[in-house]
């Protein structure tokens, strides 16, 4: 379960780093939720209007709603746009090329499939780790107990061995 806290620093803070894919998974969420809000509304100024024939004051509210719905879309996608350049170990000052028509299609293909930059910068850790973690999987321990009662682990690979002792 989300919590606010956790909502606000994925989708509105600035500050930090944030690689490929949690940027382009959380872009996609944003315009998903996004294209909800705005056929719900859409749907409601439509009904609506059926309702009041040649009354437009609905449909205009409608359109004015969705408007104001837009901006923490926009700001929120401006913030990640922000943390993926930090990752690129670029400031975010060059959020204003998204303001350049033609250039902001091929700086969302940068910021897509461009790298980060490895290990910490200027603006953090690296996002992606430096590989001292922990691994993900691991062999399998099955723990048995031997003769004497003490409890031993044992990896999937085959460990016994003669002790020298005669189990007669």
């Amino acid at each position: 379960m989300f919590q606010i806290d956790n909502i606000r620093e994925m989708f509105f803070s600035w500050e930090g780093r944030l690689n490929r894919k949690p940027y382009i998974l959380r872009c996609l969420a944003l315009g998903l939720i996004l294209t909800a809000v705005y056929i719900l509304l859409m749907v409601i100024a439509f009904t609506t209007a059926a309702a009041q024939v040649g009354n437009g004051i609905p449909t205009m509210g409608a359109f004015s709603a969705t408007y104001i719905l837009y901006l923490p879309f926009i700001i929120s996608g401006y913030l990640l746009a922000i943390r993926r350049l930090h990752d690129l170990d670029l400031s975010a000052f060059f959020i204003l090329l998204s303001f350049v028509p033609v250039v902001s299609f091929f700086f969302a293909l940068y910021l897509i499939f461009k790298k980060g930059t490895e290990g910490p910068n200027a603006y953090g850790p690296d996002p992606l780790g430096t590989g001292d973690e922990i691994p993900v999987f691991t062999a399998p321990v099955a723990h048995t107990t031997n003769s004497t009662g003490i409890d031993t682990a044992q990896t999937g690979s085959d460990t016994s061995h003669d002790s020298g002792v005669s189990r007669s």
